[in-house]
């Protein structure tokens, strides 16, 4: 059996034939950049073969699509697609291309929070309860149950099974007061012996496909008093959602290893949010979470699998609250934790946290709410009738598919200006070498290559230019926006034409499921008051080019309004105001939810947006 050298990390592993580089780098810990989880479609687990080519599979036809003729002279593979067939010790060198883990992400973790009455659904009480004599022997729960209906009118409380068991003993050890804790003043999740009521905490969490985002919130005044955000650890089995389910479906334990990966994050981020701001996990007695329907149904360990098949039907859709033991969340064991509802397949609990935000449904005016991702979640219209839908963007944006593509870490040019003589400006996060293209500076590079006239209307270079940056690859074209002497990996970083189109696709959705939407609900643009930008993306584009390549619609930027996570944002909401919780049950219930993909005018529309800024548009625009 052939051995394995990784570097630069000097790993020497047992290579086992049959396996791919990419399940050997992945089974030892190797955080290789991977977006659609070895299934070779995006092209980034490029890897140096040093040492063995006679022990690895023949270059496939899947390989030359993203890799160069030179790439292959220099031992460059997918290590996805590089089996291990021969008996030869193998060296392989994981560029710095091609290491996940690049620095410290860019990320927006607060949005617009609208304005609320505090009202959460835990409430901390007092109790003074009388030792029990021959002459009053009701038993200890009664006795407060008693109590608490004459001090506070409260009736038909049931009682946590550990609350209850605690309960003979805290009653009897304090001194003075005992604390009770109560769930939307219909359970009692816990007791405990003298005043606890100034510690009285909740946490809320944003699971995005990328990252988890969570905040933790003291009940008491429903301020936020500590953030945090990890990478989603999920990346490791894909960055779509797709090849996550896909890998989920193929077996029980696979499904339980996704699920169990969420609950150690949460764990973290929560043990280091209460660590940051001196708070007893013990005192965290409820969490409210949100996220698309697939990772609702992977926090909650439900079946994925239908969710990305016609006709995409969710286990569940309204919201669902258990016990924080029953999922091993390391807070009060007898503490809830509340999923708010989902809306369909791809339009999930935060997208409606997205809606509660900003409003959206109480609006006179009519709105538009949009958050864009690989599955852009789109909200139109207002009070009278709100419609939503979920385009198909892709992980363009993310970086996949893109040559030198990447997240919004150190290291990725976050915008860029190109001269008329064709001469580049760039800003790259971190103030460092860059590695490779975020997706805000993608945005900025075809509009500012089409303002240039240096590209057509089709994202086409055009032939007759004198361009020292531009030169012809085995693809088309491509133009150089770092050269490989500015850069941290030593080659220059170049935009294809091939990755224009890409960016061409990606807004194609989007714009075409926004218009859709529009034509469903029968409004112009004109009759938009606010057009609201949410998530972690949209708040680092630059709205001038968003516009000009036809992402966003042409409306007057006074009218465009950036408001962050408004998904955590609504997670908040949901976790300080029990009216505003009901008020999601609400906005899952009555708005139309459109399945984009099965609407005959979707495929019209998106060939229309093909086209910078696109072609025509289907309804009037005065």
């Amino acid at each position: 059996m052939p051995y394995i050298t990784i570097e630069p990390y000097g790993i020497k592993v047992e290579a086992k034939k049959g396996a791919t580089l990419y399940q050997v780098l992945r089974k030892t810990h190797i955080d290789i950049t991977s977006i659609c989880g070895g299934f070779g479609l995006c092209g980034k687990c490029r890897v140096i073969i040093v040492k063995g080519h006679k022990s690895l599979s023949k270059v496939i036809e899947n390989e030359k699509r993203f890799l160069t003729d030179e790439d292959f002279l220099n031992g460059y593979r997918l290590a996805c697609q590089a089996k291990i067939i021969g008996d030869e010790d193998i060296v392989v060198l994981v560029p710095p291309e091609s290491r996940a883990k690049v620095g410290e992400r860019k990320a927006v973790v607060e949005g617009y929070m609208r304005p609320v009455t505090l009202r959460p659904a835990i409430k901390k009480i007092k109790a003074v309860l009388a030792p029990s004599t021959l002459h009053d022997q009701r038993a200890d729960f009664e006795r407060l149950l008693d109590y608490l209906r004459n001090e506070y009118g409260l009736e038909d409380l049931d009682i946590d099974i550990e609350a209850l068991r605690m309960l003979p003993h805290v009653i009897r050890e304090s001194e003075q007061f005992s604390t009770v804790v109560l769930w939307n003043e219909r359970e009692i999740i816990a007791i405990e012996p003298g005043d606890t009521t100034d510690h009285n905490y909740g946490v809320s969490i944003d699971i995005g496909t990328s990252k988890i985002v969570a905040h933790l919130v003291n009940l008491n005044n429903g301020k936020v008093i500590a953030t945090a955000f990890v990478e989603n650890p999920q990346l490791s089995h894909g960055e779509d959602i797709i090849s996550r389910i896909t890998f989920a479906s193929s077996s029980r334990d696979n499904a339980l290893s996704l699920h169990k990966l969420l609950i150690d994050s949460v764990n973290e981020l929560v043990t280091g949010l209460c660590r940051y701001a001196n708070v007893n996990p013990k005192n965290v007695y409820e969490i409210v979470v949100v996220g698309n329907t697939a990772m609702h149904h992977f926090f909650l360990n439900l079946e994925t699998l239908f969710v990305a098949k016609a006709p995409y039907v969710p286990v569940i859709s309204k919201s669902i609250s258990v016990k924080a033991r029953e999922l091993g969340l390391r807070i009060n064991r007898s503490a809830i934790v509340t999923v708010l509802p989902v809306i369909g397949g791809f339009v999930g609990a935060d997208a409606v946290a997205n809606a509660l935000a900003v409003d959206i449904i109480n609006s006179r005016d009519p709105a538009v709410l949009i958050d864009i991702g690989t599955n852009t979640e789109i909200f139109v219209g207002n009070s009278n009738l709100l419609v939503t839908g979920s385009a198909p963007s892709g992980p363009a944006f993310e970086g996949a598919r893109i040559t030198f593509g990447m997240k919004a870490v150190n290291g990725a040019i976050e915008s860029v200006k190109i001269r008329e003589n064709g001469e580049v400006e760039y800003d790259v996060i971190g103030d460092i070498k860059p590695r490779g293209i975020a997706g805000s500076a993608m945005i900025d590079i075809v509009a500012e290559l089409y303002r240039n006239k240096f590209i057509d209307a089709r994202g086409n270079f055009k032939r007759d230019l004198n361009l020292k940056r531009l030169r012809r690859n085995r693809f088309g074209y491509e133009f150089v926006i770092a050269w490989a002497n500015e850069t941290a990996i030593g080659r220059d970083i170049v935009v294809s034409e091939k990755d224009i189109k890409e960016i061409i696709l990606a807004k194609a959705a989007i714009f075409a499921g926004f218009s859709v939407l529009m034509k469903r609900r029968e409004l112009k643009y004109t009759d938009i008051s606010t057009l609201f930008i949410a998530g972690s993306f949209g708040s680092h584009i630059n709205l001038h080019n968003a516009i000009s390549i036809g992402l966003l619609p042409p409306l007057p930027l006074n009218k465009i309004k950036f408001v962050g996570n408004t998904a955590i944002a609504g997670a908040d909401l949901a976790l300080i105001s029990t009216e505003l919780r009901e008020e999601a049950e609400k906005i899952a219930k009555i708005v139309k939810y459109i399945e984009l993909s099965a609407d005959p005018l979707f495929k019209e529309e998106f060939i229309n947006a093909l086209w910078i800024p696109h072609r025509k548009l289907q309804f009037d625009i005065r």
